[in-house]
This record gives structure tokens, C-alpha cells and sequence, in this order.
């Protein structure tokens, strides 16, 4: 008897034409037996609408607009959704890049065992190979570059992935987050099974600029999030941890009728980047309001930008220790991550990058 799967993709405002690409050739199947759960973590309106038109145009596929975009990305808590959603006894998680040869679902059907999960190599396409190249070509025709193992695309036992409450929603933006899935799978008496087997294929995209991580950008960026993510899935590893710790929001996600609460704050604050106003509000003024919905603007005070500061700092003559507000970033972030991740907050940082608003809503947990 054939086993049917679902196949979990996890998605924030990327171009919907890969997105289109990897949902035909799961229609071009060999073996219907599969449903598709997408998931959109938070997509701004212009790009959900174009996505949402795409996948409704897959009769296999089913779209969900969950969280909202004052939220940090966040993948597991994506895939937890798409996992609670599932209603078939094997789950993919599969990632928006990924072309599937024709006979995939057909293969997977002899990898499904309750006991094993199964990870997949997959060919990287060079830059050449244009989305117009992969819709008129075979999976076969297509050459890759070169070849890697996945560490989060794979076939899971849905009962395995509910053992230890999904992904670990600690990681934000990305990295180790599926080698600790696959860890903690592990440790929990699973076998990890790899499959050499030409069934995947990534389409070609630039990398994200590392150095960028440290500049103040619109979009939300940490400096040295993947160690801290990475020294996160060690310490697990190193404890054999199976279910993580303050999972049990595993599932939880927000909706935009969250972020509306979050539009009507009982207190409005105003910060400046002087180094000791920043440090006392995160540590201890933030946890005071607790019963109420708060919102901070934290800003770049004009001081800071004078030439009088700049030569204060530089003959180091400078009494009061301001932060950049890249610094005053990382210490918001890493606060959010470290002790408020499963609380409803939007995070904005303003187009002229002078200002942050972070609002959160404190009266639940």
C-alpha cells in the first residue's frame, strides 16, 4: 500500500518564480502521493500576494500566512506549524530552492519506516542555468556544479518529529538549527539514513554578504548569530538533549491580528543610544511592565552624530559611552532570542537606520 507524505516548505519574501519552479516538478511526479503544506512566516503584503497566487494555482498545495512581519525570521517555528498541520504518518521538509527528480516521491516510498529518518545529497546548478533553462529541461539534462549532503531536507516519521517537539525555535535567522533536529533524533533512538541516490537539485542563488551581518540594515540582522546558533546545537549535543528547554511553544505561532494588539501599546517610550539608558531598560525596566503591551523607540540621539562627539571619542575624553546603533541592534536581538522569542513583539528598524521600534506584548507567558 502506497504511504502518502507531506511535503513542508518554509518561506519569507523570496521570489515566488523558484518557489513556482519547485512546485512543478513535484506536479511532474511520478507517484501522486503527497500533499504540500506552505508555509509563509511573515512575508510582507507584496510578497505574500504574489506567493499565495502561485501555490493556489498547485491543486496539491495548501498556503498559510502565519506570524507577521514584525517578527524575526524564523524557520522552526515555520516547520512546527507545517508539522502540526500534518495529518499523513511521513513528513519532507523541503526548502523553497529545490528541483525533485520525477521518480522522488516514488523513492521515498522505500525510505518511510518509523524507526529511521532519511537525509538527501543534492546537486548545486551553476549561476548559468537560468529559471528559464529549468522549465524547459529535463531534471536529467540539468548539470550540476557540484554536489553536498542536506542536513535539513529530508523524510521524517511525523511521530519522531512530535517526540522531540520539533525544531528547537531558539535559532533565528539561520544555521544549526536541522543538524540539532537531526541530533536530537538521534539521541532519541532514531537512525539517520542517507540517501546517494540523484534526486535533488538546487537552484542557483547569490549568498547573502557576510560582512553585511555587521552593518545596521532594514531587514533585522545579528552579528555572530550562526556561532551562537551553532554553540547552541553543541551544547545540546553535548548534554544529549533530547526535547529542548521552553519548547513547549513548539507549535505556538502569532497571526496579523497579533500585530494589530501590538499597534495600541499601554506605554510609549523613548530611548536614546547612551550605553547605560540601553543596558538598564533591556535588563531590568523592560520586565517591569509585564501586564502590558510596551513600545520603545530607541534613537540616535543628535549628540552623536556632532563633531564635537567625534572628537570627544577620539582624544577619549568622553564621559558618557554612547552606542552605535548597529550595538544597540545586537543587544535588542539578542534579548528577543535569548528571553522573549515566544512572546508576541514586532521588531522595525526605520529606513534612515536612526531609529529602532520594538513593541512586545507582555501580559501572556
Amino acid at each position: 500500500m502506497q504511504q502518502k507524505h507531506t511535503i513542508i516548505y518554509a518561506y519569507r519574501n523570496r521570489d515566488a518564480e523558484r518557489v513556482r519552479l519547485s512546485l512543478l516538478s513535484l506536479e511532474s511526479q511520478s507517484l501522486k502521493n503527497f500533499e504540500v503544506q506552505f508555509i509563509d512566516y511573515g512575508s510582507t503584503d507584496d510578497y505574500a500576494n504574489k506567493i499565495k497566487t502561485v501555490i493556489d494555482s498547485f491543486s496539491f498545495a495548501t498556503y498559510h500566512y502565519i506570524a507577521h512581519e514584525g517578527l524575526l525570521w524564523n524557520k522552526s517555528k515555520a516547520l512546527n506549524y507545517g508539522i502540526s498541520k500534518t495529518n499523513t504518518e511521513y513528513i519532507v521538509i523541503a526548502d523553497v530552492d529545490v528541483q525533485f527528480a520525477p521518480n522522488f516521491t516514488k523513492q521515498i516510498e522505500t525510505f518511510a519506516k518509523p524507526t529511521q529518518f532519511t537525509l538527501f545529497k543534492i546537486g548545486y546548478l551553476p549561476k548559468e542555468v537560468t529559471p528559464s533553462a529549468i522549465e524547459k529541461s529535463t531534471f536529467e539534462s540539468l548539470m550540476p556544479k557540484h554536489y553536498g549532503d542536506t542536513f535539513g531536507i529530508g523524510l521524517f516519521p511525523k511521530a519522531a518529529l512530535e517526540k522531540v517537539k520539533g525544531l528547537d525555535t531558539f535559532f533565528h535567522f539561520y544555521g544549526s538549527e536541522d543538524e540539532d533536529l537531526n541530533n536530537r533524533l538521534k539521541i532519541a533512538g532514531y537512525m539517520l539514513n542517507r540517501c546517494e541516490d540523484d534526486l535533488l537539485l538546487h537552484q542557483w542563488h547569490p549568498r547573502y554578504p557576510q560582512k553585511k551581518k555587521e552593518k545596521l540594515t532594514i531587514i533585522p540582522r545579528l552579528s555572530n548569530i550562526q556561532r551562537i546558533n551553532q554553540r547552541h546545537f553543541l551544547s545540546h549535543k553535548e548534554r544529549k538533549v533530547i526535547v529542548p528547554e521552553q519548547n513547549e511553544y513548539w507549535n505556538k505561532c502569532y497571526s496579523k491580528s497579533d500585530y494589530k494588539i501590538l499597534k495600541q501599546p499601554d506605554e510609549t517610550l523613548i530611548i536614546d543610544n547612551i550605553k547605560a539608558k540601553v543596558d538598564h531598560f533591556l535588563n531590568y525596566e523592560l520586565k517591569t511592565y509585564k501586564g502590558k503591551i510596551v513600545k520603545v523607540i530607541f534613537k540616535e540621539a543628535t549628540y552623536y552624530s556632532t563633531l564635537k562627539y567625534k572628537l570627544k571619542t577620539l582624544l577619549k575624553i568622553q564621559s558618557q559611552p554612547y552606542l552605535s546603533m548597529k550595538q544597540v541592534n545586537d543587544q535588542v536581538l539578542k534579548k528577543i532570542i535569548f528571553e522573549y522569542r515566544n512572546y508576541n513583539y514586532a521588531y522595525m528598524v526605520s529606513e534612515d537606520l536612526k531609529e529602532i521600534e520594538f513593541s512586545i506584548d507582555l501580559r501572556s507567558q
